[in-house]
Formats: C-alpha cells, sequence, structure tokens
C-alpha cells in the first residue's frame, strides 16, 4: 500500500514543474520565431530569454540546486542570457561576435551539463540525456575546431561566427538559429517530462 502511494504521489507534477514547463515551452517558441530575424540580437530577444532563464531555474529547483552538475548547468545558461544583453547596450560594437560565440557556448554547455544530470536518473531521463549530450556536444565540438574543419563549420554557419569575433560583420545567423533549435527541441522534451512529474520523481 505504501509503495502504490508513494508512486501516486510522485506521478504528480508540482506547481513548480507546470509553471516551468509552461515557461519553457513558452520561451522556446519566442526564441525560435525571433530567430527568423535577419538582424543583430534585437531588443526583443531579451524577452524569450528572460522566459527562458525563469523556466530553466524554475527546472533547476525540480532536479535540485544543490547538485553540482545542475547548479553549473544554470551558471553556463546565466552566462548565455549575460550575452543578448549586453549587444543590446552596443549593437554596432565590434564585439557583436564575441557575444554571440558566449552566448552559442553557454546554451551548449548548460544543455550538455543537464544532459548528463539525466544519465544519473531513471530509464527515461537516462535516454534524453544521453541523446542530448550527444547533440549538444556537435556544436561545441564544431564552435572549437571550426577554422580547422572548414566544411563542418562552413555548413552549420560557424565560420561566418568565427570571423565575426574578429570584427567583420555578422551576415550568417545559421550557427545560432541552430544552437536555438537544438536547445528549443531540448526544452520542449524537458518540459513534457516536468508536465508528467519524472523529473520530481527522479530526485
Amino acid at each position: 500500500m505504501a509503495d502504490t502511494t508513494a508512486t501516486s504521489d510522485t506521478g504528480r507534477p508540482s506547481l513548480n514543474a507546470r509553471v516551468s514547463s509552461v515557461a519553457l515551452v513558452v520561451g522556446t517558441v519566442a526564441l525560435v520565431g525571433l530567430a527568423a530575424q535577419k538582424s543583430s540580437i534585437a531588443p526583443l530577444r531579451l524577452l524569450p530569454m528572460a522566459v527562458l532563464a525563469f523556466g530553466t531555474w524554475a527546472f533547476c529547483d525540480e532536479m535540485g540546486m544543490r547538485k553540482p552538475l545542475v547548479r553549473a548547468g544554470f551558471l553556463a545558461f546565466m552566462f548565455a542570457t549575460f550575452a543578448p544583453a549586453s549587444a543590446i547596450v552596443d549593437v554596432h560594437s565590434s564585439s557583436l561576435g564575441r557575444l554571440y560565440l558566449l552566448y552559442a557556448f553557454g546554451v551548449m554547455i548548460a544543455m550538455l551539463l543537464w544532459s548528463v544530470a539525466y544519465l544519473h536518473r531513471q530509464r527515461e531521463l537516462k535516454v534524453a540525456g544521453a541523446l542530448g549530450a550527444l547533440v549538444s556536444v556537435t556544436p561545441i565540438v564544431a564552435l572549437i575546431v571550426g577554422h580547422i574543419a572548414l566544411g563542418a563549420g562552413a555548413a552549420m554557419g560557424i565560420g561566418a561566427l568565427l570571423a565575426a569575433t574578429d570584427g567583420e560583420e555578422l551576415r550568417d545567423f545559421s550557427a545560432i538559429n541552430t544552437v536555438d533549435s537544438v536547445f528549443g527541441l531540448w526544452a520542449v522534451l524537458t518540459a513534457w517530462f516536468l508536465r508528467r512529474g519524472h523529473i520530481r520523481a527522479s530526485a
């Protein structure tokens, strides 16, 4: 009887989990929608980033903010949100390329750390964690060796992003769009786990 009750309780998502799932989905949809814009980081981009920051904060509470991987992932994501906020101060700055690079690294490293944290949970999260870690490593490796592996870098728009770090104008946003899309898929999947109560149940 005790086991049945425990299973029933853990299957119910907490208010924190429900709010986090909504924030992750809403922030993701808005962020990917703004990715179609060809301008530099627009002020509107701060809105979905703020919603996602709130969603990831609540998500980390569910995962357990005291855990090193969860805390490190949240810190990396906060560094990522710093980039669009800084770009709004000076849209025409020659450092925009570096800010975009910081954003890409921050988002992918946060996703990687949280995916690795999933590997310590139950089976459903282990599978999602393995896929998330694999998918997040690819852009990170491409960013690191993009100046060497020109073919892979060009395919993902890495070449244009790295060139922008030297002061060139960034015209190709495909690398940033790829990062947004990859993280968006991960965020939607995480929202589903939160709504199902899996993350709280695995704590």
